[in-house]
């Protein structure tokens, strides 16, 4: 159909309206590039599977789709080899993929059915529950990396543990000591540059050996760390970085995982898409209490002359 028609008709409106009730970010992109047919078989098709899931969404809930919002970008990163997803995005994507592989069981079992071409759509839909209960295993709701996503990791966080508890041990000591607090200018432990410190009144700078990491805006008090928990600061330093690869290992372990799958994963996001655009279009027909019209060649096949 020629551009000026189609703005003549406000076809781009319509589209908008379209789009809005898209449940994927990749179902609004598809549904943005909407065109009249001009096929009659194609459009004959398309019209038909239309009504069919307003039938369909006519006896049961509608769809739904757990899609994160940033999923292009998580599909982005996941194109790229070696790159780990982040906590947030691997969840995000577990979610998404086990709410397509729910809407087709809910769909076989649908009120009303059957509906063929929403089964037929769903036929390149694959299963990736035990990609999605893995990550489920290892990153908790709260985005964090269970200390049994591995052994090395447990193993880490036991000795950084021990080690943290060592550290308060040792600097309380001094916060209750008569022979040290006295020197303190507050009873509280604090943090610089990643180490755990005494705040020590300026004058009594050598009362306590340890290693000065700064000091007070007002200059009245340093930032001291005791000598005797430099080795243990250095255990610390070196296991939270211990911690921290391993953590990137364990997600870029479970990105892979879905990377060796691309293929599978690429037709269920076609199918997710497919079923999204053509929801969009069935809610939009509802809205409009529309009805299939019925398509001719030529309309002097029922107006001879």
């Amino acid at each position: 159909m020629h551009e000026g028609a189609l703005r003549a008709l406000e076809f781009d409106r319509i589209v908008e309206v379209v789009k809005s009730f898209a449940l994927t970010p990749l179902g609004a992109i598809q549904l943005a590039k909407l065109r009249p047919q001009t096929d009659m078989r194609s459009a004959q098709t398309a019209l038909a599977a239309t009504t069919e899931c307003v039938t369909y969404l006519d006896s049961n809930n509608p769809f739904t789709f757990n899609c994160p919002p940033e999923l292009e970008s998580i599909l982005t990163n996941l194109a790229i080899e070696g790159l780990p997803l982040e906590a947030g995005q691997l969840r995000g994507l577990a979610d998404f993929l086990t709410s397509v592989e729910t809407m087709q069981q809910t769909v076989t079992q649908a009120n009303e059915g059957p509906f063929p071409t929403l089964r037929t759509m769903l036929v390149g839909c694959r299963s990736f529950a035990r990609e999605t209960k893995e990550i489920r295993d290892k990153i908790d709701d709260c985005l964090y990396i269970v200390d049994d996503a591995s052994m090395e990791l447990r193993s880490i966080r036991d000795q950084l543990r021990k080690q943290i508890n060592r550290l308060q041990k040792t600097l309380d000591s001094y916060l209750r000591g008569k022979d040290t607090a006295r020197y303190l200018q507050e009873r509280v432990i604090t943090e610089r540059g990643g180490r755990q410190v005494l705040v020590v009144r300026t004058e009594h700078r050598g009362a306590i050996p340890g290693i000065i990491h700064g000091s007070s805006g007002s200059g009245a008090s340093l930032f001291l760390e005791p000598l005797s928990t430099v080795e243990i600061n250095n255990d610390i330093v070196a296991l939270q970085e211990n911690e921290s690869a391993e953590v990137k290992r364990i997600l870029l372990v479970l990105a892979d995982k879905l990377r060796k799958r691309a293929l599978d994963l690429r037709h269920t996001l076609t199918v997710a898409t497919n079923i999204d655009d053509l929801q969009a279009r069935a809610t939009f027909s509802r809205l409009l209490s529309g009805v299939e019209p019925e398509l001719k060649n030529d309309w002097r096949d029922e107006h001879p002359t």
